[in-house]
This record gives C-alpha cells, structure tokens and sequence, in this order.
C-alpha cells in the first residue's frame, strides 16, 4: 500500500508491487502533490515505477516526449529470448552451477515456447498459464516451482524498463500463483540396528562410502569430491574440510552454500577407515573412486549398487520373495535384484532409505548423544539453524519427565500384567542399550 509521509519541508511517497518487488519512492515539495502521486500510485495497483510517478504528476514537454521517442526508437522492446540472454550475461551474482541450471531451464524449456515473444508482450491468461500447464505435464511440482522461480526472476528484472509489470508476481487479493504443491519428503531415519543390516548388504565397492556418510553426514557429492588433501588425521581430534564437490555431469564444484565449506570432526572408526583409504595416494586423489577408478557417477551409483543393497537389506533369508513373473531376461533380472520381504522379521529393513537419508541418521545420532541444535548446524553445513530445525526439531524429546509420571498415575490400568510385562521388558533393554551409536563412537563431544 502505498504510504506518504513528512520529510524534512517536503513529503515522501513509497510503495512496492508485492511482497518481493523493489520499493519506489518518490519526494515532492508539498502535500498536493504527494497526494495526487500516492493516489496514482493506488490506481495503478502500485504497479508503476518512481520515474512514470515523477512524468505524471509534473508532465513531460514536447522536447522530452521527442527525446523518449528517440531513446525507443533506438532501442526497441527485445524479444523474450533476446532479453533471457542478456538477462544471463548480467547475472553475475549467483555460483556458476547455479547459472549453469539457469541457462538450461530457460534455453531447454522458456525459449521454444515463449522466446519468440516481446517482453511487453507476455501476457499471464494468454501465454504463462498455458506454459505452467504444459510443465506440470512433464515435469514434477519442485520442477515446476523452479522454473516458475527462475523466469519470474527473468521479467522481474525487466520492469519497468521494458514492461510495467512482472506477469509471473502472485496477483494482487490471492494468495497463491496456483502452482502444484510440493509435499514434503517424510526423511527416513536408521536406527543403529537398521544401519548394521543396510552396512552388511552393501557390497565391498561401496560399503565405506557408506559409512563415511552415517559417520560424518557429509552429502553423496561432497564425499565422491573428497580428496586426500582435505583429510587430516593428525593429532587427537581427526577432522576432514568440505572444499570440494562433485555435481552431476562428472564436475567439480565449489559446496552447495558458504556454511557447506566446512570442518567435520570425526568417529575414531571412520579416521581408521579413511586412513587405509588414503594410504599411498597422493594429496589430489580422490579418496572415493568406482570400481575402474574414475569418479563416480550418482545414476550408476544408485541403479548399480545402491537400490540392490537396499533390497538385499530388505529381503530376508527365511522368507524370501515370491517369485516374480516378467517378461525379457533383463527385466527378470532386475526384478529379482530389486525383490523384498514382505515379513514383519527383525532380521531385514523394513525402511528403504535414500542415499540422503544416511545424513539424516547421522543427525539423529547426533541428538541422541546429546548434541546442541547450533553445533549440529555447523557440523552439517546448513545455511540456517531454522533448516536445522525444520527438519530435526521433532527428534528432540520433549516434556517434563516428573509431570509426564502424574498424568500416567491418572491413567486406568495402572495394575495390569500387560503394563507390568511392558516395564519388564523397558528396563532390561535400557540396561544393554548403548548411549551413543557405534557410526559417531569417539566423535569430538560439543559444548
């Protein structure tokens, strides 16, 4: 909404187009004037920039309504392809794979549909919403959202110069651009029992790696990134530096944030392992190679051995599955490979995990062992301790143990032989139960 106010002997208006859009001000000599810019602001829905306020409120004169129609002449509305690359060529404030990804969705997926139209011209009934409509259709609801994301960047940054307003900015009185909605992802956390099935699947190509990534937490591309320079277990307290990562395509790349470069700690088991890992390399090895020595490739890490030894984990040798009925000998074998149980045993995984939620199960043992929330956020890398948070906050126990004992006293069947069987049971396994997981044994304790 558009806001006047005294300053000094003259009076400020200001206003913005939405939540997200730059503030305009304007400063006149007296309060008419204000008033009539602050009422033109409101007309136009605070659609309208600082410099078309001044033009209407004082008027331009012929000499420079000849001069603008001079300065258009010369340099016409572009097209929106002409405009996305000189939009590239001026971005110079993001990492260069973030530009990379950039250049891609809007040459792969802006350009053949839209780039042949005037900036001007985009209209968001006759031109955007079909193209939403058409991305939704091939790509999921986080795929739609970044694209929307990144072309709203695109036209934001043409106002005003070449159109008065952004057609992609939530419209005014809703409270959505209508995008599919992204439903979080339920992270799946190992118990230490659970990560001792997955660990026994695996097969020799990637067992360390996977328990590099239950020990330190450390994303899939930053331990394939992980050389032997950046591994020092020197002195009492063991420690790798997150300098480098692996991106899809085989590149490497500076880490995901400022916060992911950063030092870890480590278990005294996982700086046994890295030590025989390094040993007789030289400080720009990989640490972690496939099979044949290159680096690795995530799709082939995952479809080759991943996805198997999460289902060998998953399969359990007194009930194996049934027998699967396809067609073509590849897909039989692929069938057989990816098979599970369908038991209740505690001998397999009842969970199937992504390769990601190994962190999450570090950060999970981390809390068990009593680990402050801000440590933890430096010790993963997250930009924020609200991701922190967001994503463990409801690991954390919560409650008073004195007054959660006089709610159960209130409780009916306080003298049953189920209840008394119960606490049998709870006291014995708290008696063999270890205080922290064997995957961060002999991790540096936090403050």
């Amino acid at each position: 909404m558009a806001s006047m106010k005294p300053r000094g002997q003259s009076y400020e208006v200001r206003w913005r187009a939405g939540r997200g859009a730059d503030w305009q001000t304007c400063t006149f000599a007296n309060e008419e004037l204000a008033l009539a810019a602050q009422k033109l602001a409101k007309a136009r829905n605070h659609r309208i920039s600082d410099s078309d306020v001044y033009a209407a409120i004082y008027g331009l004169d012929e000499a420079e309504d000849e001069a603008l129609e001079n300065t258009e002449a010369a340099s016409p509305v572009p097209s929106l392809e002409e405009w996305i690359e000189q939009w590239l060529t001026l971005k110079v404030d993001v990492a260069q794979s973030t530009h990379k990804e950039y250049a891609r969705m809007l040459r792969k997926r802006v350009v053949p549909a839209l780039g042949e139209l005037r900036v001007d011209a985009v209209d968001r009934d006759r031109d955007i919403n079909p193209w939403k409509v058409g991305l939704n259709t091939e790509l999921m609801p986080a795929g739609v959202q970044k694209h929307w994301a990144v072309l709203s960047m695109v036209m934001r940054d043409a106002v005003p110069r070449f159109r008065e307003d952004n057609p992609l900015a939530r419209p005014l009185g809703h409270r959505s651009n209508g995008l599919p909605k992204v439903y979080k992802y339920n992270a799946c956390f190992l118990s230490t029992e659970e990560a001792d099935l997955l660990v026994a699947a695996c097969p020799e190509a990637i067992r360390d790696v996977v328990l590099v990534a239950l020990g330190t937490g450390m994303r899939m591309g930053e331990i394939f990134g992980l050389r032997v320079g950046a591994v020092d277990l020197r002195g009492d307290q063991p420690v790798v530096y997150v300098e480098e990562t692996l991106r899809r395509g085989g590149t490497f790349a500076e880490p995901k944030s400022e916060r992911s470069r950063r030092s870890i700690l480590l278990p005294k088991t996982i700086a046994a392992l890295l030590a025989e890992r390094i040993k007789g390399k030289r400080r720009g090895d990989l640490v972690f190679t496939a099979p044949g020595g290159m680096p690795w490739d995530a799709n082939n890490f995952r479809s080759r051995y991943w996805n198997k030894a999460v289902a060998s984990a998953q399969r359990c040798t007194e009930h194996p599955p049934a027998p699967v009925k396809v067609s073509g000998r590849a897909e039989k074998r692929r069938a057989r490979d990816l098979a599970v149980s369908s038991c209740e045993c505690k001998t397999r995984l009842h969970q199937r995990p992504r390769f990601h939620d190994l962190r999450h199960s570090h950060v999970a043992y981390l809390i068990d062992a009593g680990w402050d929330f801000f440590v933890i956020q430096n010790h993963i890398g997250h930009a924020s301790i609200k991701t922190t948070f967001d994503v463990y906050g409801h690991r954390l126990t919560r409650g008073d143990k004195a007054r959660l004992k006089a709610l159960d006293q209130r409780l009916p069947g306080q003298e049953t032989t189920a209840l008394r069987d119960f606490e049998k049971k709870r006291k014995k396994g708290r008696k063999g139960k270890k205080a922290v997981s064997p995957f961060i044994d002999g991790i540096g304790q936090a403050a």
